[in-house]
C-alpha cells in the first residue's frame, strides 16, 4: 500500500520523490513564487516563512506526531497561541495542529496496514456525561448562544486532551512534554521577575509578560501585578502553579545534572512569579501543594536544602507581597471585620451568595452554561436594591458549575473530577509496583499539581477552562503508560488496583 510505505519511510519517500526532475524543477519554481509575491506585494515575511514551516510541520506530524502533540500542549498551556494573535497578527497555531493532528491519528487508526487502536478510559465517559448535561441548557436557557459556545469550546478543549493521551503515550513523549511545559514556565516566570527588577511594567516583552496595577491590600497602594500571557494576575497564577510541583521533580529527578540544575532554577523562577502575582488563591495553592508534596517526599534531610533558598526568596521579595498574604487573615474564621474593608473580598463574597441563591432556585439544571452573568444583573439587584446593568462571573469553579448545570451537572464534573484524580493514583501504583520510581514520583507531581489547580479553583471561575482539560490529557496519558509497561512486564494488575 502506497499510503502505509509514505507513513512508515517519509524520509526515503521524500529522498526518492526528489530524485525526479520535475519535481526538483516543481519545488524551485513554487519557491520563487511564493518570495516573489512576498517581496513585491509587501507581504510579512512570516508568510513566506510560514508555508515552508508548514510543510515541514505537516511533515513532522505524520513521521512523529507525538513531537506536535508535545508543541501543542506546551503552546496551549502557555496561552503563547493567543499572544501570537493578539500581538503580532499570527494566525491561530492551535486550530490548525488539531486539525491536523485529528487526521494523523485517524489515518494511523483506519488506513494503516497495522491500526493502532485508540485509548479507551473511564474518563472519557465522564467528558462525555458532562457535555451531555451542558447540552440541556439549549432546551431552557435564556442565552442559547452563550451555551452554545461554551459546549463548543469544551468540546474543542476535549479533542485535544484525546489527543494527548492517544500521542504522547509512551513515558519518552510524555517526559519530553512535560520537559516543555517546564521551559515555557521558567521563561514566562523569568520574564516577570526580570520585569520587576528593571520595573519596565509598561513594556509587556512582545505580549508574554503583561502587567498592570491592581489592588494589593487596604494598607498598602495598588501596584503593577504579573499577568504573563494571560488577561488576569490570578489565572497566570494559577497556571504556573501546576508547574511547580513538575519543577520539583525535575530538581530531584532529573537524568543528569544539567536536568536537576535546571529544574530547582525553575522551581525559584516559578515562585518568584507566582509571588508577583499577588494572588491570594495562588499563594494559598503553593502552600497546599509544597506541605503536600513534602509530606509525599517524607521530608528526607536533603530535601530541606531547598528551604534556604526559598526563605531567600522571601527576604528579597517586594513588602507588597507580604502585606497581600497577609490579607488571607480576613477570609479566616472569627474575623469578619476584614471582609469588609477588602473590595475584592467583599465583591467575591456577594457572588458567592448570588451563586447560592441561583442554586437554591434552579437547583436540578441550573440556568444554562455561559448563564450565570446574564442572571448576575437579575439577583444583585435584588440583593443590593439598585438597578444595575453590570454582568460578572461567579469566581469559582464549583459555584459556576452548580449554578449553570444544577446539582446534575455539579455531580458529573465531580465524578469527572474524582475519575482523574483515581487515574493518577492507578498510575502512580502501576509504577510503583513496577520498581518505576522515576514515572511514579512523575505521576504524583501531576497529581499534586492537579490538586494545586483544584483548590485555586475555588476562587476563580473557568476562564482558561483548557488548563483542566490540558490536565485531563495529561493523566490519561499517564495511566496508558502504566498500563502497557505493566502488560509488557505482566505487573498483576488486580493487586495494583486493590
Amino acid at each position: 500500500m502506497q499510503l502505509e510505505h509514505v507513513l512508515k519511510s517519509p524520509v526515503q519517500t521524500a529522498a526518492e520523490l526528489w530524485q525526479r526532475w520535475w519535481i526538483q524543477i516543481g519545488v524551485v519554481v513554487t519557491a520563487s513564487i511564493a518570495a516573489g509575491m512576498v517581496v513585491s506585494r509587501d507581504l510579512p515575511l512570516w508568510l513566506l516563512f510560514g508555508g515552508i514551516g508548514g510543510l515541514v510541520y505537516v511533515a513532522i506530524a505524520f513521521y512523529k506526531p507525538e513531537y506536535v502533540a508535545a508543541a501543542l500542549l506546551v503552546i496551549h498551556w502557555g496561552n503563547i497561541h493567543d499572544v501570537l494573535i493578539r500581538y503580532h497578527g499570527i494566525p491561530s497555531v492551535v486550530k490548525p495542529t488539531v486539525a491536523l493532528l485529528t487526521v494523523v491519528l485517524l489515518v494511523r487508526r483506519f488506513l494503516s496496514e497495522r491500526p493502532r487502536g485508540l485509548v479507551s478510559d473511564p474518563v472519557i465517559w465522564w467528558t462525555l456525561a458532562y457535555l451531555m448535561v451542558g447540552a440541556t441548557g439549549l432546551w431552557f436557557a435564556r442565552d442559547t448562544d452563550a451555551v452554545m459556545k461554551q459546549l463548543v469550546d469544551t468540546a474543542k478543549d476535549c479533542i485535544i486532551a484525546v489527543l494527548i493521551f492517544n500521542l504522547l503515550s509512551t513515558r519518552v513523549a510524555f517526559e519530553r512534554a512535560v520537559w516543555g511545559l517546564l521551559i515555557v514556565g521558567a521563561a514566562l516566570s523569568a520574564l516577570a521577575v526580570y520585569q520587576e527588577i528593571t520595573r519596565t511594567y509598561d513594556n509587556n516583552y512582545w505580549g508574554f509578560a503583561q502587567a498592570a496595577v491592581r489592588q494589593i491590600s487596604t494598607t498598602m497602594d495598588d501596584r503593577a501585578r504579573a499577568f504573563g500571557t494571560v488577561n488576569d494576575p490570578n489565572y497566570f497564577g494559577q497556571l504556573l502553579l501546576v508547574l511547580v510541583p513538575l519543577a520539583i521533580w525535575a530538581a530531584l529527578n532529573g537524568r543528569t545534572w544539567r536536568g536537576r540544575s535546571f529544574g530547582l532554577a525553575a522551581l525559584l523562577l516559578l515562585l518568584a512569579a507566582i509571588g508577583l502575582t499577588f494572588s491570594r488563591g495562588a499563594y494559598l495553592g503553593a502552600v497546599i501543594v509544597l506541605g503536600v508534596y513534602a509530606m509525599y517526599l517524607r521530608l528526607d534531610a536533603r530535601y530541606l536544602l531547598i528551604l534556604p533558598l526559598i526563605g531567600a526568596l522571601l527576604y528579597v521579595a517586594p513588602p507588597e507581597f507580604r502585606a497581600r498574604f497577609g490579607t488571607l487573615d480576613e477570609v479566616l474564621p472569627g474575623n469578619n471585620a476584614g471582609a469588609y474593608t477588602d473590595s475584592s473580598i467583599q465583591g467575591r463574597t456577594v457572588k458567592a451568595e448570588v451563586a447560592l441563591t441561583m442554586i437554591a432556585d434552579n437547583p436540578v439544571f441550573g440556568v444554562g452554561r455561559g448563564n450565570y452573568r446574564l442572571h448576575y444583573r437579575d439577583y444583585i439587584n435584588v440583593i443590593e436594591g439598585a438597578g444595575s446593568n453590570t454582568e460578572r462571573d461567579a469566581h469559582s469553579l464549583y459555584l459556576e458549575v452548580a449554578a449553570e448545570q444544577g446539582i446534575i451537572g455539579f455531580v458529573v464534573f465531580s465524578g469527572l473530577l474524582l475519575a482523574v484524580w483515581g487515574r493518577l493514583r492507578k498510575a502512580e501504583r502501576l509504577f510503583a509496583a513496577a520498581g518505576e520510581r522515576r514515572m511514579a514520583d512523575l505521576s504524583v507531581a501531576v497529581k499534586v499539581g492537579f490538586l494545586g489547580y483544584l483548590v485555586t479553583s475555588v476562587f476563580l471561575h473557568g476562564a482558561y477552562g483548557y488548563m483542566l482539560w490540558l490536565q485531563v490529557g495529561m493523566a490519561v496519558a499517564l495511566v496508558v503508560i502504566a498500563q502497557r509497561e505493566a502488560a509488557d512486564r505482566s505487573v498483576p494488575l488486580v493487586e495494583v488496583s486493590r
